[in-house]
C-alpha cells in the first residue's frame, strides 16, 4: 500500500503541475506571457537541482524511479508541445532559446557559487558547510551537462514528430503521444550514449522507464483534451515537419512569421475586395482584365470573377458624361466619369466610376472602381419627370383660373352686346337692309364669342354640367352624327366598342363636345396626307383595352378595372415632345393664323378632368397621334349613383 501511495502521489504531482501550466497559459492574454514563461524556467532549474539530489520512489526490486523527471520535466515538455501546437514555430523557438540562456545562467551562477564555497571560513546559515554545497553543485552540474543535450534534443524531437504524424493525417492524440514518446526515447538514447562515451554509470531498463511511459500516456491524454477545448475558440497553427529545426538555426523562423503575417494581410485585403459592394477591376491600359471582385462579376454578367480574367472591358463601356479620360488611354492621375456598361443589352448598367494608374514591378496597370447608380438614375429621371409634370399642371391650373375669370367677365360683355342689339331691333325697327345685315352680323359674332367663352369656362371647370348615366358607344354615335358628311369626306372611320363596356356618369353635351373636338383635330392633322386618311375610334373597359395605362402621380394607385378607355387615333402628321407639352394650354395652336382658336384641346382637358378622368397622348412626327381618355366607371353606392366631384385634373403625356 505504501508503494501504491508513492506512485499515485507522483502522478498526482504530474497532473497538478501540468494543470497549473495550462491555467497560466490560458490566462496569458490577461496576465501576460511572463508568468507562464517564468514558471517554465523555474521548473527547468528545479528539475536540474532535484535530479542532482536523486529524489526517488523506492519500489521492490529494480523498479525504483526518479521523481523529478516525471513530475517536473514531463509536464514541462508537454507544455512546450502545447505552445508549438497552439502558437506555432516562432513562440516555440523563443522558449527554447530562453531555456538555453537559462541553462547558461545556471552554469554561471553554479560556478560562481562553487568558487565562493572554496573560500576559507564560508558557511551557509551557520549549519551547511561550504564543501557540502560545493559537492551538490558539482554533482548537479555533471547531471545537468548530460541532461542538457538530451533535453535540447527533446525540445526539437517532440514538435518534429508531432508535425510528421499530423502530416500523415493521424488523430491529434496519436500525434501528441508519438511526439512525447519519441522525445522520451530520444533522451534515453542520448543519455545512454553520453554515459557510455564517458564511462559513467547508467541503468536504462528500470522503473523510471515504465513510469515515464505511463506519464507520457497521461500527459498525452490531458494535452489532447485541453487542445480540443482551445480549438473551439480559435484555430490551431499548422507547421511544417522540420520548420522548428530550421527556425532555430537561422532567420527562417522570422521570415516565416513575416510570410505568415503577409499572407494574413493579403487574405484580409482579398476578403475586403471580394466582398466590396463596388465594382473593382485591375486591368491593363488596353482594357484586359487581370483581376476582379464578385461585384464586378455581378455587374458584368459573369458567374464568377474567374470568368472575367483575360476579357476586354473597355469595349463594353460607353462614356456618358464628358471627362478627361477616354477608353484606351492611360491617365496620369485618378479620373472620374460616368459610363454605361453593355448599353445595347437588356441589362444595361449605369455606373459612376473612377480610374487610377498603378505601378507594379515597372508594369503600368489601371484600377477601375465603379458604383452601380442605375436605380439612382431612374429615380432622378422620375423625379425630374414628376417635377416637370407638376409644373405643367400648375401652369395649366393658373391658365384655367385666368381663363375662367376672363370668360366670366367677357360673357357679361357679350350679353350686354346682344341685349343692346335686341333693344335696337325692337325699338327702332330698322328698314334699311344694310343696318339689318350689320345688326345680324353683330349678333352672330357675339354668339360666336359666347361659344368661345363657354369653351373657356369648360377648360376652367366652371361650366354647369347635367350629370346623367352615359354610354360611350352612344356618345360616339351622336358625335359622329354632329360631324357632318362634309367633314367625313375622304376619311376612313373605324369604330369599335365592346358590348360589355361599363357606363359612365357625365354631361352628355360636354362629352359629345370632347369627342367632336378630338375628331376635328384628327381631321385637321391629316389635311396634308397624300395617301389614306384613317381615324380609329375604340371604346372598352380599361382592363380589356390594349392601350397603355399610366395614371399620373396624382392618381397613383388607380385600379385599371375601375375605368373605361376611349381612344381616338389618326395617321396624321403627329407631334414632337415640345408641342405635346403645350397642346392643352388655352389658345395654343399649330394651325395657321385664323384657322383655329387653340381652345379645342383645352376644352377637352378641362371637361375630362372635371369628370375625374385623365388624358394620355402618344405621338411622334410622321407617325400619327393617339389620345387615350380614361374615365371612371359608373358605380352604385347606397342605391344611388356616385356624384362626380371637381378635383385637380391629372394628366399624363407620353411620347413613344
Amino acid at each position: 500500500m505504501i508503494y501504491l501511495n508513492g506512485i499515485l502521489l507522483v502522478f498526482f504531482e504530474t497532473l497538478f503541475v501540468f494543470v497549473t501550466l495550462a491555467l497560466l497559459y490560458n490566462q496569458r492574454r490577461v496576465i501576460g506571457r511572463a508568468p507562464f514563461s517564468m514558471t517554465l524556467g523555474m521548473l527547468l532549474l528545479f528539475y536540474y537541482l532535484t535530479r542532482a539530489a536523486d529524489c526517488r520512489v523506492l519500489l521492490p526490486g529494480e523498479f525504483d524511479f526518479e521523481i523529478s523527471g516525471i513530475a517536473v520535466y514531463m509536464p514541462l515538455l508537454a507544455a512546450l508541445l502545447m505552445v508549438y501546437i497552439n502558437e506555432g514555430t516562432l513562440e516555440t523557438q523563443r522558449l527554447i532559446i530562453g531555456f538555453a540562456v537559462l541553462y547558461g545562467l545556471y552554469l554561471y551562477v553554479g560556478e560562481v557559487t562553487r568558487v565562493q564555497s572554496n573560500w576559507v571560513g564560508i558557511t551557509y546559515n551557520g549549519k551547511v558547510s561550504a564543501s557540502a554545497l560545493d559537492e551538490l553543485i558539482a554533482r548537479s552540474r555533471e547531471v545537468a551537462n548530460v541532461l542538457a543535450a538530451a533535453n535540447l534534443l527533446d525540445f526539437f524531437v517532440a514538435p518534429i514528430v508531432y508535425s510528421g504524424l499530423s502530416a500523415l493525417h493521424l488523430a491529434r492524440f496519436f500525434g501528441i503521444l508519438g511526439g512525447l514518446a519519441a522525445a522520451f526515447l530520444g533522451e534515453v538514447m542520448v543519455v545512454a550514449g553520453i554515459c557510455w562515451l564517458f564511462e559513467l554509470p547508467l541503468q536504462v531498463f528500470d522503473g523510471g522507464l515504465i513510469a515515464r511511459l505511463a506519464a507520457v500516456f497521461l500527459l498525452a491524454f490531458l494535452l489532447w483534451g485541453y487542445l480540443a477545448l482551445l480549438e473551439k475558440t480559435r484555430p490551431l497553427q499548422r507547421s511544417g515537419t522540420l520548420e522548428l529545426l530550421f527556425a532555430f538555426f537561422g532567420s527562417y523562423g522570422r521570415s516565416k512569421q513575416l510570410e505568415m503575417n503577409l499572407r494574413e494581410w493579403t487574405e484580409r485585403h482579398r476578403l475586403v475586395l471580394e466582398n466590396a459592394g463596388e465594382l473593382i477591376v485591375t486591368m491593363t491600359p488596353a482594357g484586359k482584365i487581370l483581376d476582379a471582385n464578385y461585384a464586378a462579376a455581378r455587374l458584368l454578367g459573369a458567374a464568377s470573377p474567374a470568368e472575367l480574367i483575360g476579357t476586354l472591358l473597355l469595349p463594353r463601356l460607353s462614356i456618358m458624361l464628358p471627362s478627361e479620360y477616354q477608353p484606351g488611354s492611360s491617365p496620369d492621375k485618378p479620373r472620374r466619369f460616368r459610363c454605361l456598361i453593355d448599353g445595347n443589352s437588356s441589362h444595361a448598367t449605369v455606373c459612376d466610376c473612377s480610374i487610377s494608374p498603378l505601378e507594379i514591378g515597372r508594369r503600368r496597370l489601371l484600377v477601375l472602381i465603379g458604383r452601380d447608380i442605375t436605380e439612382e438614375t431612374k429615380l432622378a429621371e422620375a423625379r425630374e419627370k414628376l417635377s416637370n409634370h407638376m409644373a405643367h399642371v400648375q401652369r395649366i391650373e393658373s391658365l384655367g383660373m385666368l381663363a375662367g375669370g376672363i370668360a366670366h367677365d367677357f360673357n357679361n360683355f357679350i350679353h350686354a352686346i346682344l341685349g343692346h342689339a335686341d333693344v335696337i331691333t325692337m325699338l327702332h325697327h330698322p328698314t334699311d337692309p344694310d343696318v339689318n345685315r350689320h345688326l345680324e352680323k353683330i349678333t352672330a359674332i357675339a354668339e360666336q364669342a359666347g361659344r368661345l367663352t363657354n369653351q373657356l369656362l369648360g377648360f376652367a371647370r366652371k361650366g354647369k354640367y347635367q350629370v346623367v348615366e352615359l354610354s360611350l358607344p352612344e356618345v360616339i354615335e351622336a358625335s359622329l352624327s354632329l360631324l357632318g358628311p362634309q367633314k367625313k369626306r375622304g376619311v376612313e372611320l373605324s369604330v369599335r366598342s365592346d358590348r360589355n363596356i361599363a357606363g359612365i356618369r357625365g354631361d352628355s353635351v360636354q362629352m359629345q363636345q370632347v369627342m367632336l373636338n378630338l375628331l376635328l383635330n384628327a381631321i385637321d392633322a391629316m389635311s396634308e396626307n397624300a395617301g389614306e386618311k384613317r381615324i380609329r375610334i375604340a371604346a372598352a373597359n380599361a382592363e380589356d383595352a390594349s392601350s397603355p395605362f399610366a395614371p399620373p402621380p396624382e392618381r397613383a394607385g388607380a385600379e385599371r378595372s375601375k375605368f373605361v378607355c376611349l381612344e381616338v387615333t389618326d395617321n396624321g402628321s403627329g407631334m414632337d415632345k415640345s408641342v405635346q407639352e403645350h397642346i392643352f394650354e388655352p389658345f395654343f395652336t399649330t394651325k395657321p393664323v385664323g384657322s383655329g382658336t387653340g381652345m379645342g384641346l383645352a376644352m377637352v382637358y378641362g371637361t375630362v378632368s372635371n369628370h375625374n378622368g385623365w388624358i394620355q397622348v402618344r405621338s411622334a412626327p410622321g407617325c400619327g397621334t393617339s389620345f387615350y381618355i380614361y374615365l371612371p366607371k359608373s358605380l352604385e353606392k347606397n342605391g344611388e349613383n356616385t356624384i362626380i366631384t371637381d378635383i385637380t385634373p391629372p394628366m399624363e403625356e407620353k411620347n413613344e
